[in-house]
C-alpha cells in the first residue's frame, strides 16, 4: 500500500513539473493593444501615390536617409530589408550587401530608427523597405515603404 502511494505521488509530482499548473501550456495569451508598425522618412517627401524620393546627392559615393518605425512599445526588436542590394568585387569575389541595415530595437517611447544607404547606381531605382517585429505575445506586424532612388 506504501509503495503504491509512493509511486502516484512520483508520478503526480513528476507531471506537475513536465506540464506545470498553467491553463495555457503554449505560452502567454493576449493582445498587445499598444502595438502597430508605422512607417516613415521624415526627413524625406511622399508623393501622391505613397512613394518617398530620395535625391541622390552627386558629390558623394552614397546617400543615406534615415528610417523611422512607430511600434508602440519599448523595446521591440525589428528585423528590416530590402529588395535592392549593393555588390563589390574584390579578388575574384563578389561581395554583396543589403542597402538597408538589418536588425534596430525600439527606444523607451516606441521608436526605432534605421538607416538607407544607397548608391548611384540606384538612381531611378525604386526600393521596397520591409520591417517586421513580433510582440510578446507572438503576433507579427509587418509594414512596407517604398523609396524612388532621384537623380
Amino acid at each position: 500500500m506504501l509503495k503504491k502511494m509512493i509511486k502516484h505521488i512520483f508520478i503526480y509530482i513528476s507531471l506537475l513539473i513536465c506540464i506545470g499548473c498553467n491553463n495555457n501550456i503554449v505560452g502567454t495569451s493576449g493582445i498587445c493593444d499598444d502595438c502597430v508598425l508605422e512607417l516613415s522618412i521624415p526627413e524625406l517627401t511622399m508623393d501622391e501615390s505613397n512613394y518617398y524620393h530620395l535625391e541622390f546627392n552627386e558629390d558623394y559615393i552614397q546617400t543615406f536617409a534615415k528610417l523611422e518605425a512607430y511600434v508602440g512599445i519599448g523595446y521591440a526588436y525589428l528585423g528590416w530589408e530590402s529588395d535592392t542590394e549593393h555588390c563589390v568585387e574584390m579578388w575574384n569575389h563578389t561581395e554583396c550587401s543589403d542597402v538597408v541595415n538589418p536588425v534596430s530595437y525600439s527606444g523607451s517611447d516606441g521608436i526605432a530608427n534605421q538607416m538607407i544607404g544607397v548608391y548611384q547606381e540606384h538612381i531611378g531605382d525604386t526600393i521596397n523597405v520591409y520591417c517586421g517585429y513580433y510582440d510578446n505575445y507572438g503576433e507579427q506586424y509587418l509594414n512596407t515603404i517604398r523609396i524612388i532612388i532621384d537623380e
